[in-house]
């Protein structure tokens, strides 16, 4: 009897226990405002899929960004910056002016390291001087009511002086290792000796010519990075925050925590501080049903599907014709199907029968489709994991430095082949794709670096959200954050006792030695003063 009437009670318990938690959440859900300034669409699908899975955990997010989400999300207050900045054709303008985007490829990394300092800073100043950014801006530190900042980390450290202003904790993306700009930030945390300049040649024991090398490029290149990037940085600060905080400075203080879109095995395992939180395929979500045409064209192709995307720096009708005609050709010249994923879809002719081009699906859920065979791609990091996530091999056609690394990434762990642009033929191409498609090895090894890639004890939208709210829930993450960040090049890699213990050495030597002669002066006077006394 007792029992039946408890039943009540302990239902009533646990309800209450259940309204508890629920308003617990409610409590922890936070305000979160996003800033996304590059022009780059696939930077932005990682930004995408991080603002959906914050808002569908109740937290409240506003988006200021070039793109807009594509779909309207409960919880979510996005404004669309117009007009959108030409990334790529005004880089092409600094740095190559009247050439082409090859031209731009063949530059040196210190020459196109420094014409993006100088683009990004311009990129970075046209969105600040739009109208909706001035406004938030101007806002004062009373009404600016948000918990968190979270921002493309990507030429844009100047938007850590938002998070100064108003004294909140600003979390950055970094969404590729474009141009080793990754590597800049983790030599100011991690000595040189730890984190080797060339990642792809790097082997376990290094020599003193190595390590020599090593630290001369890391301090040139620092000093680059200081000179030119981040002093149009601080130009950005004092001009529209009206501070006189320098970069270094605001990341030791402000930049909360870094996430970085990347992970084993396609990044060597290096020395990071805790607030460097590798998240590897943190844009990549479930697969999506196709649009009908694009599936009914890609289930009616008897030999497969090849999809193709050859990046974002300029449309496919500004390509060479060269290279058009060789692709033309090529595609013509195969059995299978082939889906192109170009922005201007309205400007290529003489397509071949046997090629569809389209712009508005992800290619994430192209990938997913089960006849999709192979992936021809430029060698962009997101593509790359994209592609072995989905158990696609890859055919690289690198321009740029980065990308030729990422291929050649690929090619070691034999998931992929790269092409370079002078062995750019329909021969070269037809022998590639018939290697990917009709031997065996590359389906096995790209399910097995994409086992590898997934296990983890938590996926990589998990494990961004976990840190995240770590930062929400614990006064920014200060316990996490490490002040190694703004350490000169002499205190880092510790010069500066270096040369103190030499000098010291030097002196006890110089004591020793200067001993050593006194000792033996005295004693050749003593004899010389004993010899004179016997003669007198």
């Amino acid at each position: 009897m007792q029992h039946h009437k408890g039943l009540p009670v302990l239902g009533l318990s646990r309800l209450s226990l259940l309204l508890l938690l629920l308003l617990g959440s409610n409590c922890r859900a936070a305000k979160i405002l996003v800033l996304f300034p590059h022009a780059s669409e696939s930077h932005f699908a990682v930004m995408r899929t991080l603002v959906a899975e914050l808002a569908g955990r109740e937290h409240n997010v506003t988006v200021y960004g070039g793109h807009g989400l594509g779909e309207r999300l409960e919880r979510v207050a996005e404004t669309v910056v117009a007009p959108e900045y030409d990334f790529w054709s005004n880089l092409q303008q600094h740095a190559a002016a009247g050439g082409s985007l090859e031209d731009l490829a063949r530059l040196s990394d210190s020459r196109l390291r420094s014409s993006l300092a100088q683009v990004g800073a311009q990129a970075l100043d046209h969105f600040l001087a739009q109208p909706s950014l001035q406004a938030l801006l101007q806002l004062p530190s009373a009404e600016f009511d948000y918990d968190v900042i979270i921002v493309d980390y990507f030429y844009t450290e100047a938007l850590l002086a938002l998070g100064y202003k108003h004294n909140k904790p600003t979390i950055g993306i970094v969404s590729t290792d474009f141009g080793n700009y990754m590597n800049t930030v983790q030599e100011a945390l991690v000595p040189v000796a730890c984190s080797p300049i060339d990642f792809e040649a790097y082997t376990s024991e290094l020599g003193f010519a190595a390590r020599l090398a090593n630290i001369r490029e890391c301090i040139s290149r620092r000093k680059q990075f200081h000179k030119e990037h981040y002093a149009a940085q601080e130009k950005l600060i004092r001009k529209h925050f009206k501070i006189a905080a320098n970069v270094p400075q605001l990341q030791a203080q402000h930049l909360a925590l870094l996430l970085l879109n990347t992970h084993v095995p396609l990044w060597t395992p290096r020395p990071l501080v805790q607030q460097i939180v590798p998240a590897g395929g943190l844009h990549i979500r479930g697969p999506r049903e196709l649009p009908w045409h694009i599936k009914r064209y890609a289930e009616e192709s008897r030999d497969g599907i090849i999809y193709m995307q050859l990046g974002n720096e300029q449309l496919c009708g500004q390509l060479p014709k060269e290279k058009l005609r060789i692709l033309f050709e090529f595609i013509g010249g195969r059995k299978e199907r082939f889906i192109w994923t170009c922005h201007d879809v309205t400007t290529l002719e003489s397509l071949p029968k046997n090629s569809m081009i389209q712009h508005g699906v992800p290619q994430i859920d192209i990938l997913a489709h089960p006849r999709v065979r192979a992936f021809i791609m430029n060698g962009d990091l997101l593509s790359l994991q994209e592609g072995i996530m989905r158990h696609v091999p890859m055919l690289g056609l690198p321009s740029f430095q980065n990308e030729r690394k990422n291929m050649q990434l690929a090619v070691s762990l034999g998931v992929g082949l790269q092409l370079e642009q002078s062995n750019f033929t329909k021969a070269a191409l037809d022998w590639a794709l018939d290697e990917l498609t009709t031997q065996q090895d590359y389906q096995l090894a790209i399910r097995e670096v994409s086992s590898e890639f997934r296990d983890r004890p938590l996926g990589a939208l998990a494990n961004a959200m976990f840190w995240v709210n770590y930062v929400v829930r614990h006064k920014g993450g200060a316990a996490i954050r490490t002040r190694g960040i703004d350490i000169g090049s002499n205190q880092l890699h510790l010069f500066d006792l270096f040369v103190f213990y030499f000098a010291l050495a030097i002196v006890i030597c110089a004591v020793l030695v200067a001993v050593y002669f006194g000792v033996v002066y005295a004693l050749q006077r003593k004899r010389n003063d004993a010899k004179l006394s016997k003669l007198s």
